[in-house]
């Protein structure tokens, strides 16, 4: 059974450009996510990066070699650091981006080389740039989004399929004579390594979404300066309760606070004290609650606590 590496390119290019206007799309509607303008980058990159590959018949093999390669390492580059943005809410290793000049250069030194070696290089390359973004995600993402556990797993597929790739060419360099050399080997862990970088693509998009909505809904139930539940939300819970105490024949305790001579803290030191005093406040009184219990801020200084089985 053969794969033929021409068909699988231009699969993959359909696939990126699919995924690239997506993005796009995704993009515009959500300009400030900076970890979306990040995997953009990186998928403009995968996209141009297999159109220089694919263009081997045409321009010198150099070129290809060294810009097809050289802007695969790029995107991946680009999906780390989006996934550092998304994760940690900060710029990822600068190394990712500063060591693509050495790489270029690399590329260009061994252009050269039979294409078996540089095959296995090339994996190399590719397996160290994506171990940081399998890294972050098992450190930080596996709780968070349930998308991000998807694009933990493809690309986790992805370092394996490259990894492969590595050996079975040092094993079987009669398989990688040429790039589009149509082989089982090369075919399958070539498909294999950029599906699964495709699939991540799609399933970031889901777990950027899917912050998104998580961000909207808090923003909808809770107040913005304390944490606590809005009054809205404290009064449908409120009522939640005593429905639930009638029918279970339970007590149940509202409990109204007021911080007393608060005017005064503002008139005194500013708003700002004001609003750390609310904070420090709130931060209290949760210590102090069991998890059944609902403290929410109706407004002002008032505060109230719905307290089940009390």
């Amino acid at each position: 059974m053969l794969l033929h590496i021409p068909t699988l390119m231009l699969a993959l290019l359909l696939g990126f450009a699919l995924l690239t206007l997506e993005l796009g799309v995704a993009q515009r509607r959500l300009h400030s996510r900076h970890e979306l303008t990040l995997w953009l980058r990186g998928s403009w990159c995968f996209l141009v990066g297999f159109l220089a590959l694919v263009a081997r018949v045409v321009v010198p093999e150099v070129l290809s070699i060294v810009l097809g390669n050289g802007l695969l390492t790029l995107g991946m580059a680009c999906y780390a650091l989006a996934l550092h943005r998304l994760l940690l809410d900060r710029p990822g290793p600068g190394w990712l981006i500063g060591v693509q000049p050495v790489l270029w250069v690399l590329l260009l030194l061994v252009s050269d080389w039979p294409q078996a070696r540089r095959t296995a290089l090339v994996s190399a390359m590719f397996v160290a740039i994506l171990v940081p973004s399998v890294r972050v995600i098992l450190r930080h993402g596996w709780q968070a989004e349930r998308s991000l556990r998807t694009v933990a797993v493809t690309m986790g597929l992805a370092v394996l399929a490259l990894l492969t790739r590595l050996v079975h060419a040092l094993l079987h360099p009669e398989d990688y004579a040429e790039f589009l050399q149509a082989s089982l080997g090369q075919g399958l862990t070539f498909l294999m390594a950029f599906m699964s970088l495709l699939g991540a693509g799609f399933a970031f998009v889901l777990a950027v979404f899917e912050r998104v909505s998580l961000q909207m809904e808090v923003m909808a139930t809770h107040d913005g300066l304390t944490g606590c539940f809005n009054r809205s939300t404290t009064d449908a819970m409120l009522e939640h309760a005593l429905r639930r105490g009638q029918r279970d024949v339970q007590p149940v305790s509202f409990v109204l606070l007021d911080l007393d001579h608060f005017k005064q803290v503002n008139d005194r030191h500013g708003h700002r004290t004001g609003d750390a005093v609310l904070r420090g406040f709130a931060e209290v009184v949760r210590q102090r609650l069991r998890a059944s219990d609902v403290f929410g801020r109706t407004g002002g200084e008032e505060f109230g606590l719905v307290l089940p089985d009390t």
